[in-house]
């Protein structure tokens, strides 16, 4: 009766005062405008290059101004705020080279450049709020999960402090990711840690997500059975041992329960802190369950196993000060937010709703209730993907508002404006960053040879965002010289983004740029010789595999080459293994053979092992026994008394590519198993590849009634926790 009541009063509301709710937002440009903020992703931002670039303090400055400008955003949430402090508490491995690649990129722009500075600088000096966006519960994984999927990175708390971390029923596996707030310690730390980053930073407050982005878990009741929690446990069931393997459901569902009770503590906790000084403390729910942590993306389940999120009382005591509904569904965020306008009514908290369509009708009867709507710019589509609003034409090419001038050279790129290419080649030395940007957008997008000589010259721009633009854009339009004064542009400015572009623009150059990487191979720029690499390794899958397999069996062999080069050159000879000759494939796993040996550098020899793994395919009977045998060998380096410093995950690379080879490779690897007396780390590890695996980049799910059957008949004694 209650909610009917409510929903009632709604429709009223809206009938009566919606019209009136044009006339009560913030007014821009003496336009009154819906209340609006945004979410920026940030690290995706600085992985895929055709997003906002958010590289440099002007690339930022425009941004907000453009936001702030033409839709009168009043927040942002800012996720560079968690680049930042990752950047300081994470241990990131060079053995994922790609992301490692992407980690001193991003350590680039945020120490050197210093653009978290610059985007509370410029949100403040427009009355914006700026918000740190990070993860409650998102704190790296084990690097034997992330050597496998997403990448090798870890929290100092979980490194420092193993037993820390949630565990699992037998006290054995870590949870990928969270840290168990059931230990005071841990709630302090992190206080300690939140309100520190805040001040120094001057940000205005804190949101949450609390998803996980990990595919380490494999069962939901998995994790969460620390000392803390199973105290709770026992006060309401004594004498049942939460550590069993047959709770009953109502029993599981207070063990979540109890996860979520130091949730509600941890906030507790920093919202009194917070509080005093005037930050504010934000949570993000899930749209379709918001009683329970969020899955990643497209996931399965949570990543940390279901943890009850006990938001009513949160917002009863008013811990904290704004719950958002998760991007989903629009008619389950919808019900969501029906949910939490009906609990939240007569209190101080506020409602917001991250969606890709914040102008829509749908929003207006909650926008009229008091629910502001997040914009996501980390999406294509956003809903607010104009610069300007007004109509443009060619004259406003020339317009005195920058931002003019930006939407009129988009709707160019976009094929909605047709104009001479030599009417954009001025915008290309625009003073707006911005404008410069979207100019070599523009002229890639009209072709033809007029456009090949500005784009060139943009290689060479102040702007990162403009030489990279520059360089993703000949693979569209390029002349003769293009290619060399791309690798040339790359020995001044070869970092991750720039690298990305270039490989994709000399990939869709195909055969003329055969001879140029060929011989780029050989540079003494890291950056030029891994950027052709790489493209000879694309082009190799389409055709030209003939042409590349020289130079990258070279690199890969090449002691004296970067680890990262001879990496993706592995990574290259394995991604054209179908398009080898029979001569050719045994080439490849005759280079890839020796650099398995325990002084090869890991990057290079776990690739080497991967690569091995792939060759199962075209190997006949005893070379498939011969690969086995130097793959067995490369495993067992991990056992009793392993000082290496991939010590914790090497051994997951070597184990899967063993797998790789069916009944033979996994019955080595069980015979380790089961001779604990003889190499106890041998028997665990081997254990952990088979019966609790990790690959394939995708959860292994299995029930866990199954886990613990497996567990039972095949666990060897638990070693310990090995750091790295």
């Amino acid at each position: 009766m209650q909610g009917r009541s409510y929903d009632g009063l709604l429709v009223v509301f809206v009938s009566i005062f919606l019209p009136l709710f044009f006339f009560m937002g913030s007014s821009v440009g003496g336009e009154t405008m819906r209340p609006l903020q945004v979410f920026c992703g940030t690290g995706d931002h600085l992985w895929v290059w055709e997003r906002e670039p958010v590289d440099s303090p002007a690339a930022i400055e425009a941004m907000l101004s453009w936001m702030h400008d033409t839709y009168g955003v009043s927040r942002l949430y800012w996720r560079g705020g968690q680049g930042a402090m990752w950047d300081r508490t994470m241990k990131v491995g060079s053995e994922t080279a790609l992301a490692y690649d992407w980690h001193l990129w991003k350590r680039h722009v945020l120490r050197d450049r210093g653009i978290c500075r610059a985007a509370v600088r410029s949100a403040h000096a427009r009355g914006m709020e700026i918000f740190l966006y990070t993860g409650m519960l998102e704190f790296g994984v084990q690097p034997d999960v992330g050597i496998v999927e997403p990448y090798l990175f870890e929290d100092v708390l979980r490194r420092e402090h193993p037993e820390w971390c949630s565990v699992d029923r037998w006290g054995e596996r870590r949870c990928p990711g969270a840290l168990s707030l059931g230990y005071p310690e841990v709630r302090q730390a992190l206080v300690r840690r939140y309100v520190r980053e805040l001040a120094e930073n001057g940000y205005d407050g804190i949101t949450f997500y609390t998803y996980v982005e990990n595919v380490g878990v494999r069962y939901a009741e998995e994790f969460g059975f620390n000392e803390p929690i199973a105290a709770e446990f026992a006060k309401r069931y004594p004498g049942v041992d939460i550590r069993g393997a047959t709770l009953s459901p109502e029993q599981e569902e207070f063990r979540q329960h109890c996860r979520g009770m130091f949730v509600t503590r941890f906030l507790r906790e920093l919202h009194a802190v917070l509080a005093p000084q005037g930050r504010r403390l934000s949570v993000i729910l899930d749209s379709r369950d918001p009683d329970h942590v969020q899955p990643w993306w497209g996931k399965e389940i949570a990543g940390t196993g279901p943890i009850q999120l006990d938001w009513r009382t949160w917002v009863a005591e008013g811990i904290v000060d704004e719950l958002w509904v998760q991007l989903g569904a629009p008619a389950a965020q919808r019900a969501t937010l029906d949910l939490l306008l009906r609990t939240c009514r007569g209190t101080s908290v506020n409602l917001t709703v991250r969606t890709v369509d914040p102008f829509d009708s749908a929003w207006e009867p909650y926008v009229a209730a008091g629910v502001t709507p997040i914009a996501v710019i980390t999406a294509p589509r956003n809903g607010i993907e104009r610069y300007a609003l007004g109509k443009t034409s060619a004259a406003t090419l020339d317009d005195s508002d920058w931002k003019m001038r930006l939407q009129t050279l988009a709707d160019i790129a976009a094929g909605r404006l047709r104009v001479p290419a030599k009417k954009l080649v001025s915008l290309t030395k625009d003073p707006a960053v911005l404008v410069r940007r979207q100019a070599v957008l523009a002229l890639a997008s009209l072709g033809g040879n007029e456009a090949v000589a500005p784009i060139e010259a943009c290689l060479g721009d102040a702007e990162s965002s403009v030489r990279i633009a520059a360089a993703a854009s000949l693979a569209r339009v390029h002349g003769p010289e293009s290619l060399t004064k791309l690798l040339r542009a790359l020995k001044s400015h070869g970092y991750f983004q720039m690298k990305m572009a270039a490989v994709e623009a000399v990939t869709a150059m195909g055969n003329e740029a055969i001879p140029a990487l060929q011989a780029g191979c050989r540079s003494k720029s890291a950056a030029v010789r891994e950027v052709c690499a790489r493209g000879l390794g694309k082009l190799g899958r389409t055709g030209f595999s003939a042409a590349a397999f020289e130079p990258l069996l070279d690199l890969a062999g090449d002691g004296d080459a970067p680890e990262a080069v001879r990496y993706h050159a592995i990574d290259g000879l394995v991604g054209m293994r179908m398009a080898l000759t029979t001569s050719q494939r045994s080439r490849m796993v005759a280079a890839l053979t020796p650099l398995t040996a325990p002084d090869v550098p890991n990057c290079v020899r776990l690739q080497a092992a991967w690569g091995l793994g792939y060759a199962y395919p075209f190997l006949d009977a005893e070379s498939r026994r011969r690969i086995l045998d130097v793959l067995e060998k490369g495993f067992r380096t991990y056992g009793q008394g392993c000082r290496r410093s991939d010590a914790a995950f090497g051994w997951r690379v070597f184990g899967n590519a063993m797998l790789r080879y069916h009944g033979p490779g996994r019955q080595r690897i069980e015979a380790m198993r089961t001779a604990p007396a003889t190499d106890p780390w041998l028997a665990w590890l081997a254990y952990q590849v088979v019966h609790v695996p990790q690959r394939d980049k995708r959860m292994q799910l299995i029930s866990a009634a199954e886990a613990v059957e497996d567990h039972r008949r095949f666990a060897p004694p638990f070693p310990g926790w090995r750091s790295w």
